[in-house]
C-alpha cells in the first residue's frame, strides 16, 4: 500500500463518522461483555495506518473457545505499537469474543 492509499483510507474514514460510532459502539460491547479466549494467529498484514498512530491489521485466526469446537475468524482491528509488541504469526493471542456474535471479536493481547 502506498503512501497515498494510506492517506486516501485516513480521510475516507474521518468522513464516515456513521461507521466509525458504529465501530466503537462495537468495540465498547465486546470490552464490556466479551467473553476471554485464546485464537492462533494464522496471518497478519498491516493494511493502513490511523490518526494518532495506530495500524490497521488484518488478521486470520483460528479461535479455541473455551468451549465448543476451534473454528476461523478473519478480521480487521487497529492496534497501537505497544498491543501490538509480541503478537506474532503463528503465536497464541488472548481475544475478546461477542457472546451474541462469535464471529466478532477483538485482540487483545499476547497469551502468556
Amino acid at each position: 500500500m502506498g503512501f497515498l492509499d494510506k492517506v486516501k483510507g485516513t480521510a475516507k474514514q474521518a468522513v464516515s463518522p456513521g461507521a466509525q460510532k458504529g465501530e466503537r459502539d462495537k468495540i465498547m460491547r465486546i470490552n464490556q461483555s466479551g467473553v476471554d479466549g485464546r485464537a492462533t494467529v494464522n496471518s497478519m498484514r498491516e493494511t493502513g495506518t490511523q490518526l494518532g498512530g495506530g495500524h490497521q491489521i488484518e488478521f486470520e485466526l483460528t479461535v479455541h473457545p473455551s468451549s465448543g469446537d476451534d473454528y476461523a475468524v478473519g478480521m480487521e482491528q487497529s492496534m497501537h505499537d505497544a498491543t501490538l509488541q509480541g503478537i506474532v504469526e503463528g503465536g497464541v493471542v488472548i481475544v475478546k469474543i461477542d457472546p451474541s456474535d462469535p464471529q466478532s471479536l477483538m485482540v487483545w493481547g499476547v497469551a502468556s
